[in-house]
């Protein structure tokens, strides 16, 4: 008999504000995420001791992400700090390019395919905001945690060489941030400097087509950056631009191991933000290109844009 917990979970995250005692009212949001991720080439040949051409493989990886998040945010006691209170859903598609070529540049192995994970989730989070700290007009300090309730995956679509998998697993991710705003001597002109620090487990899982443990997944990432933002003469737009560096480590774990076996890849991004918020009230979008400029994924390009309505 399977267990209840994960929807108990579920129904206490969505039911907690019908329940809340507080005399105001907090605030309902709906957001939808679509981004797509258009990895960089990888196209690497390597050569036998002697000299001799080994072999050649190129990879490429293209991913489309659809996360729909409700969320409700109300005031505590302590003087702006609000808790939040998450439920969501992720819908990820990757298609995944693995050849392997011969010396003449002809096929000898296909092994691409199109994996999906479907991710249902809930949790809670915080917001905290203060004013006249280290000489900036405000920073915003957010924590989460999300839980994942269920996971599913699967790989189909599968070329000659490719080995079908599927199968439910269960994980976590939670994140820290601060992002600070600026004013600077041009109107309309703000700095917003970040720092963030996230991690992401994925459990063990029971590979239903191949009948084998798969292994355990972590990922952590620290980011930090300084956006140049520009609010102009025109009603409801909002633009930033700038870098930030990111450093990715992923870890994977088998069954029968207890240390971590870790990948570490180091980067700088370039970012792009349009925000427009409506005229309508709580309506809002944004709209952001990124772009790797150095690291293992150097040229990968990601387009992101979210709607959000605030009831």
């Amino acid at each position: 008999m399977k267990s209840n917990k994960p929807l108990l979970l579920l129904c206490s995250v969505a039911l907690a504000p019908m329940i809340a005692t507080n005399s105001h009212a907090g605030d309902w949001e709906l957001k939808t995420d679509i981004e797509y991720t258009d990895g960089a080439v990888s196209d690497v040949t390597t050569y036998k001791s002697g000299g001799g051409f080994d072999k050649r493989k190129i990879k490429q990886k293209r991913k489309t992400e659809v996360n729909t998040l409700l969320t409700y945010s109300d005031k505590t006691d302590i003087k702006g700090l609000k808790y939040i209170l998450r439920v969501g859903h992720l819908f990820q598609r990757n298609k995944d390019r693995s050849l392997q070529l011969k010396e003449d540049g002809s096929l000898k192995k296909d092994k691409t395919r199109t994996e999906y994970d479907r991710i249902s989730f809930a949790g809670i989070g915080g917001r905290y905001k203060i004013k006249d700290v280290l000489g900036a007009d405000r920073w915003v300090l957010k924590a989460r945690y999300d839980r994942y309730l269920h996971v599913s995956y699967g790989a189909n679509d599968l070329a000659e060489d490719a080995k079908e998998r599927a199968g439910d697993l269960t994980g976590y991710e939670w994140s820290v941030k601060a992002d600070g705003e600026y004013s600077t001597p041009w109107m309309g002109f703000y700095l917003l400097p970040f720092v963030e620090f996230k991690q992401e487990r994925l459990s063990l899982w029971h590979d239903d087509k191949r009948a084998k443990i798969q292994d355990a997944e972590m990922e952590q990432q620290y980011e930090a950056g300084l956006f140049l933002n520009w609010i102009p003469p025109v009603d409801g737009w909002d633009i930033s631009f700038g870098p930030y560096w990111q450093r990715e480590l992923d870890a994977t774990r088998a069954d029968d191991e207890y240390d971590w076996t870790w990948e570490d890849d180091e980067r700088w991004i370039a970012r792009l933000k349009l925000e427009y918020e409506a005229a309508l009230p709580g309506f809002e979008m944004e709209f952001v290109i990124e772009e790797h400029l150095n690291g293992g994924d150097e040229g990968e390009r990601q387009y992101n844009i979210e709607l959000s309505y605030e009831f």
